[in-house]
């Protein structure tokens, strides 16, 4: 098994649904044990958003599967202050989840991959705390931020804007980053050729999938404040509510990021497939130079050779968006 931690910025309710599909998708591998899931890290929230840590997703997710015990880990509740910020001046809760990390990659046999779809600030604490173990242990880090290119004005990414000096301190680490930008230019929302966005009609998911995971997604989606969510799992799946949710858009980002760190990919014929048998890859990932300057703003440019850092591409964008959708239900579905 592939030994796995991920890192969130999942609320109850929800600031964007798409953290509880990446976090279904993430024990969907658990189940099939192809990740070892060996915790998960959780953004403290920023002042905007009106939701708490959606740690009982987790719980959910646990019932469904019968994965119980994973580690969590919540996050520090400060932005660093530029790229080499320890925060050690902040307090014991501010580099817990740092120090959690630290733990666990050195506790750990086999090199980690850690997978942020959230803040990158604890994963780059952890790392300016302990450089070597992230030589030593770190298989790969998937970074779920940024664009590809410039947007207008010099407009940053979501993640980025929340804290550009962790995301910049990122790229510092020694170990492989594989970088996911959201978008090819920031917030445009279309197929790019180094952009991993892509959006499906939720219905085309949640008409197939087994009615207690079903069920997972329309509690989340419906913001329910009903204290029983376990017991929820469990009960009839509401028409009304799948006949509402089920219409609606859902944008995506992290999907190509989880599937390439279970080293699966997605064949443009054949659809979800383990890596070596896909002849025909709707995306792949290509070394790159990159530098990230303090306030977020990347340049890059293609390596002819290895380097440590590698970027999302595209090969087949025509085929991108349905096909990522069907490999996400393809996975969904093995959750019973």
């Amino acid at each position: 098994m592939i030994p796995f931690i991920h890192q969130t910025d999942i609320f109850h309710p929800h600031g964007d649904p798409d953290d509880h599909w990446d976090l279904a998708a993430v024990y969907a591998f658990a189940a099939q044990e192809v990740f070892e899931l060996r915790g998960i890290m959780f953004d403290y929230p920023p002042a905007h958003r009106i939701g708490d840590p959606a740690t009982l997703a987790a719980a959910q997710l646990g019932c469904l599967t019968g994965i119980t015990g994973v580690p969590s880990a919540l996050g520090s509740m400060f932005p660093m202050r530029h790229r080499k910020d320890t925060q050690g001046d902040r307090g014991k809760p501010a580099v817990a989840a740092a120090e959690w990390l630290c733990r666990s990659l050195e506790a750990s046999a086999q090199p980690v991959v850690v997978n942020i779809v959230g803040s990158c600030t604890d994963v780059a604490i952890a790392g300016l705390m302990r450089p070597d173990l992230f030589r030593k242990k770190c298989k790969a880090i998937y970074l779920n931020a940024g664009a590809a290119n410039p947007g207008k004005d010099g407009e940053l990414e979501y993640n980025v804007r929340l804290n550009p000096s962790s995301y910049s301190a990122v790229f510092d680490l020694p170990c492989p980053v594989y970088w996911c930008p959201c978008w090819h230019q920031t917030e445009v929302r279309e197929v790019g050729v180094n952009g991993t966005w892509y959006s499906f009609v939720q219905g085309e998911i949640l008409r197939h999938i087994g009615a207690p995971l079903c069920n997972y997604f329309l509690y989340m989606l419906s913001r329910s404040a009903d204290p029983k969510y376990l017991r929820h799992l469990t009960s009839p799946v509401d028409p009304a509510l799948l006949e509402d949710f089920g219409a609606k858009a859902r944008s995506m980002w992290s999907t190509a990021a989880i599937l390439h760190a279970a080293d699966m990919g997605v064949d443009a014929k054949r659809g979800l497939l383990p890596s070596g048998l896909v002849t025909d890859p709707v995306f792949e990932f290509a070394p790159i130079s990159i530098a990230c300057a303090d306030d977020g703003q990347t340049t890059w440019e293609p390596a002819p050779g290895e380097t440590g850092r590698h970027i999302f591409r595209i090969r087949h964008p025509d085929l991108y968006a349905a096909a990522m959708a069907s490999a996400l239900g393809t996975l969904l579905k093995t959750i019973q």
